[in-house]
């Protein structure tokens, strides 16, 4: 097979798997539709597994349904940044721990969610991650029949759940849940979602990767705690590994790894992370369509 028969055909495969899952999310979309009086969705997961996409594929399916989609960020509801060191110095605590229920302002929550079902415009806040406190309020003129999608990995925290719970509502959960197998090695989901981050961060918020593995300690540790466990309070469950992301992400790996050194704590994990793509035939992200979910990561 020439070069450009393998491009082709890899061509081919992302689209195939790219229709395919857009078929799985509208099917939950219908079936969601089908309980004709849900409103509100609840759209969580773990970090990078394909959430912002989701919910911009969510809309527009919706859409084609002949309703309307409105997406909320529950980062939105967060605390000023200068309430949030406060409560952490409480807790005895140096930095900010966003992944904790504390740091999203649950009464503001609360009080759109209800604004939903008592008017004909809702008042969403907007909070500036640059100025790091909320900036004004966002107007939104909606119909009695709108659906509104909350997406952030908060909506699975009991006391989110629980005011959503009051009225009829649907949970979505999207992650990486299958494993990947790259030269006979075993790729689990969690890697894959590491992987995807060392990726997205060092390209869109100049993050080194040492970093990035330092702080993923804590970010699987909230996992275990306030993610998994409530994994099914969720109706529907979307499975967002692509078989083909190792490909995908071998160029920027092997690019931003490459200046560890063996005497640093990451060494070890960033030279096994690299084992696993080195095998794996490179795949242009060009290939990808800009509305595709792996465009979300690189």
């Amino acid at each position: 097979m020439s070069d450009n028969e393998k491009i082709l055909h890899m061509e081919e495969i992302i689209k195939e798997y790219d229709l395919a899952f857009d078929k799985k999310l509208e099917e939950v979309a219908k079936d969601i539709l089908s309980k004709k009086d849900v409103r509100l969705i609840r759209l969580s997961g773990p970090t990078c597994s394909g959430k912002t996409t989701a919910a911009a594929m969510l809309v527009r399916t919706f859409e084609k349904e002949g309703k309307r989609a409105i997406t909320v960020s529950i980062d939105d509801f967060y605390f000023d940044t200068h309430i949030l060191k406060s409560n952490s110095k409480k807790k005895g605590l140096d930095g900010i721990d966003y992944d904790s229920v504390d740091t999203i302002d649950l009464d503001e929550l609360s009080r759109f969610v209800e604004e939903i079902f008592d008017s004909d415009e809702v008042h969403c806040p907007i909070f500036d991650f640059t100025r790091g406190r909320r900036t004004g309020y966002r107007a939104i003129k909606i119909g009695k029949d709108d659906i509104f999608i909350f997406e952030g990995i908060q909506t699975l925290y009991p006391e989110i759940a629980d005011m959503f719970s009051k009225h009829s509502s649907a949970g979505i959960f999207i992650a990486p849940m299958t494993d990947i197998i790259a030269d006979e090695k075993r790729v689990n989901p969690n890697e894959l979602r590491l992987m995807r981050r060392l990726v997205r961060d060092y390209k869109y918020r100049n993050t080194d990767p040492r970093f990035t593995f330092e702080l993923w300690k804590n970010v699987r540790k909230n996992e275990e705690r306030s993610i998994f466990p409530f994994v099914e309070t969720c109706e529907y469950k979307i499975d967002s590994t692509v078989p083909y992301e190792l490909g995908i992400l071998r160029p920027y790996l092997e690019n931003i790894l490459k200046d560890i050194k063996e005497e640093e704590s990451c060494y070890s994990h960033a030279k096994e992370i690299l084992s696993w793509v080195d095998s794996e035939d490179i795949i242009l992200d060009t290939l990808i369509a800009p509305d595709s979910l792996y465009k979300e990561f690189v």
